[in-house]
């Protein structure tokens, strides 16, 4: 592995490069399948700082991860390739109220190659196969801090469009990729008693939802859903105690 990084800054401009290369191999080097990897992996981050606490930015990733089966169940008809991803991203992130409100929105794409899908072979369930390329655009938005100093919160939202777009199976290309939802967020508030009896008390409430899915069956999709959680808690000096309901109404909605 070689590693070089620069950083430079100017006026309300600031420019952040890393220049890394990376190897990767299996099986004997002579050996017949054998496989050897030689990547190049820039980072990029160029950042404007429009105002005190607001930052525009922009940035580009390449990735290297060597492959391993998720399961041990998993069977593969020739060695592992490496994940090899990009990702572009642009956005803006900002603080508000004394730094105790922070947001972001960023608009991303993001491609990876040698993505493990199974093979789809009745007599062998548990084949995969290393092939062709996903790409997913989309954007992300996020809130959170101390509105007050009694209350906490954190929004979050995702848009995401994951479609296959090389495969070595033809009517693959185009597809949704499985488990991964149009839409996703998370919401979350805790309030805090600061005085009086109650001093220390205090309850949160939250939400999780995904929507629609595709799964690895072309003709099955599971619903989208969301979940509801709430909880109590107690804080004295370095003490706390906390009860959490998770899924609350004790059931996912599938409305979404």
């Amino acid at each position: 592995m070689y590693i070089c990084r620069i950083s430079l800054a100017w006026s309300k401009w600031k420019l952040l490069v890393t220049l890394r290369e990376e190897f990767y191999g299996s099986g004997e080097d002579d050996s017949p399948g054998s496989l050897l990897e030689r990547v190049f992996l820039p980072r990029i981050g160029l950042i404007y700082a429009i105002q005190a606490g607001i930052n525009a930015y922009g940035s580009y990733n390449k990735g290297f991860d060597p492959f391993e089966a998720s399961t041990s169940l998993q069977e593969f008809n020739q060695p592992f390739k490496p994940l090899i991803s990009a990702t572009w991203e642009t956005g803006i992130k900002a603080a508000f109220l004394d730094n105790r409100l922070y947001t972001s929105f960023a608009l991303y794409s993001m491609t990876v190659q040698n993505v493990a899908v199974n093979a789809q072979d009745i007599s062998n369930p548990n084949l995969f196969v290393q092939q062709g390329e996903n790409r997913s655009n989309g954007l992300e938005a996020e809130v959170s801090g101390k509105l007050l100093p009694s209350l906490d919160v954190m929004l979050a939202y995702a848009y995401d469009v994951a479609k296959v777009t090389k495969s070595d199976v033809a009517s693959q290309i185009g597809m949704l990729t499985e488990n991964a939802p149009r839409n996703s967020g998370s919401g979350w508030i805790k309030y805090t008693f600061l005085r009086a009896a109650l001093k220390g008390f205090g309850a949160s409430a939250g939400y999780t939802f995904a929507g629609q899915r595709n799964t690895l069956d072309p003709g099955t999709t599971l619903p989208g859903y969301i979940v509801f959680t709430g909880g109590l808690h107690y804080v004295h000096k370095h003490i706390t105690l906390a009860l959490n309901l998770n899924n609350i109404t004790n059931k996912m909605d599938k409305r979404l």
